[in-house]
């Protein structure tokens, strides 16, 4: 208990101490330069110039676009990689039955039970690179036709074609396979199930450049590998695009084409969108040319939250931190590279990751309004600390000064600050000193008061004159009777004599007088002797 008391007493004297102006003046500095920082904060903070959103969605985006192409690059590689050993098998197997009945590649026109026969050899190949390639299809077409006869034959080439019927991404238990194109009873010797838009041969004019291909010897498959546009299926309503690899003969002629399916439903399966503090990210495969994106002829990963259409263009406009991609009505922002997939015009495919711009604004705009709050949160405590400061600061001064203007300066005066303090002290002790040494500073009718009182003070006997210094001396009147050796009833007579002599009624009164001699440094008069 005595140990609080301590910390109390402590904490009151520090209270009372005196603080220097410098020490003030510097803090208040202090907090007006803390105002100001905060208010520029405040404005700056409303320009948006600390709002590093852009940087950091383009760090998110640029980590996803990372991300995306060393996934893209490897899925496209290994696909690249299945349909070259698949063109090769092909080759093998077409020059082994060609060879085996003297045969040549245009030999395949107009020869049913031989393309049947081929097919039947070719199937096994075709279906097992299906389920080992993250693809939605396989296919191979040969540059020979059924019936060269038909009103269709100079586009229709005979060939094989498996799709999945259930599009499921990669890691599927189970997917059931759909016979698309070939020969039904191929189809039905494996137990595959034909499609509901089968047809017995390809349109060629859904490969480009098929026939300029034809005419080409290639050398090495990797080369020549590419991928066609994205188009419309015949006669169904997905999209895909495919993976062209020539297939040569034993001459080193180009005699077909094979390779895998990408369908846009594989595609949206495959690349969902991502997660992000700036909304959700849509990955986009697709020719970038003269500064447009062209999704119609592209593929693209699920866009559910947005309104991005996958038959859209979008044109590219480059800003600081990120692109731009609009359709006009609905923008986007995002990052973009090339992964190195040819397409059938020679150009590689781009990889875009976009972010709408809707909700990027958003974004950025909440976080923009959280740091003005803080901001002026600040302002608000750092000005009102300031208007504190400056009141605690300016108001013993002009106190002081009022003080000094009105002549009130009291001895014991304290303001807190030590300059002012012994400001006020000097200004007591100089108007003491000029009280001392101008004895006409009094107005004639005080002056004539304080002189009459002085003059009946002479009047009084030893006795009286005796308590009238214990008074002086600043004793009380229980006091008094030890000190004199007296009893209080004959100090209280003394007293009374003493009032009725100086004319005055009680000894507050005679205090007062005292209190003021004193000031006057006229005490003396109060204490010559006696008169006889």
């Amino acid at each position: 208990m005595s140990r609080i008391k301590e910390i109390v007493r402590l904490t009151a004297q520090i209270k009372t101490q005196s603080v220097s102006m410098q020490r003030r003046l510097l803090l208040y500095w202090f907090s007006m330069l803390l105002a100001i920082g905060a208010v520029l904060v405040l404005i700056l903070s409303v320009a948006g110039v600390f709002s590093n959103e852009s940087e950091k969605a383009h760090d998110s985006l640029q980590l996803q676009l990372n991300n995306a192409k060393l996934e893209i690059s490897q899925h496209m590689e290994s696909l690249e990689a299945y349909g070259i050993a698949l063109s090769e098998q092909i080759s093998r197997e077409i020059d082994t039955t060609l060879t085996a009945n003297g045969l040549t590649v245009d030999d395949l026109n107009d020869n049913p039970e031989l393309l049947l026969t081929l097919q039947k050899n070719l199937l096994p190949r075709l279906h097992t690179a299906l389920q080992l390639s993250q693809c939605s299809g396989a296919y191979l077409v040969l540059n020979a036709t059924t019936n060269t006869q038909s009103d269709k034959a100079s586009h229709s080439a005979t060939g094989l074609y498996l799709r999945y019927a259930n599009q499921q991404t990669t890691g599927a238990a189970k997917q059931d396979v759909t016979f698309f194109r070939g020969i039904p009873e191929v189809g039905r010797a494996e137990r595959l199930e034909l499609h509901n838009r089968w047809n017995l041969e390809f349109d060629t004019d859904l490969f480009p450049g098929y026939y300029a291909w034809m005419q080409t010897e290639v050398g090495r498959l990797a080369d020549a590998c590419c991928w066609t546009e994205r188009f419309r299926l015949t006669d169904t309503w997905e999209d895909v695009r495919l993976l062209c690899v020539p297939i040569k003969d034993n001459t080193g002629k180009v005699c077909g084409l094979c390779g895998l399916e990408l369908s846009s439903l594989y595609c949206y399966l495959s690349y969902p969108e991502m997660d992000s503090s700036f909304g959700p990210m849509i990955t986009v495969l697709a020719p970038l040319r003269n500064g447009s994106l062209y999704l119609s002829k592209g593929m693209t990963g699920s866009a559910d939250s947005t309104f991005l259409a996958e038959a859209e263009t979008l044109s590219v406009r480059q800003e600081r931190y990120f692109n731009v991609y609009s359709n006009g009505s609905d923008s986007y922002i995002g990052l973009d590279c090339e992964v190195g997939i040819r397409g059938a015009d020679g150009n590689d495919l781009t990889l875009a990751v976009m972010i709408p711009e809707s909700t990027f604004d958003a974004s950025r705009t909440s976080g923009r309004v959280l740091l003005i709050c803080c901001s002026l949160a600040l302002a608000a405590l750092t000005l009102c600390l300031s208007v504190f400061l400056s009141k605690r600061f300016v108001q013993p001064i002009l106190q002081t000064i009022q003080a000094i203007r009105s002549e009130k300066v009291s001895d014991g005066a304290e303001t807190g600050i030590s300059e002012l303090d012994e400001l006020m002290a000097l200004v007591c002790s100089k108007t003491n000193e000029k009280l001392l040494q101008n004895d006409h500073a009094l107005p004639p009718n005080i002056e004539e008061l304080f002189q009459t009182f002085a003059e009946r003070a002479k009047t009084l006997s030893s006795a009286e004159r005796a308590i009238l210094q214990y008074y002086i001396d600043g004793h009380e009147i229980t006091e008094i009777p030890e000190l004199a050796f007296i009893s209080i009833h004959t100090v209280k007579k003394h007293n009374s004599n003493i009032y009725q002599k100086l004319g005055i009624s009680s000894r507050d009164e005679l205090m007062l007088y005292i209190d003021i001699f004193r000031r006057l440094g006229r005490l003396n008069e109060l204490t010559e002797p006696v008169r006889e």
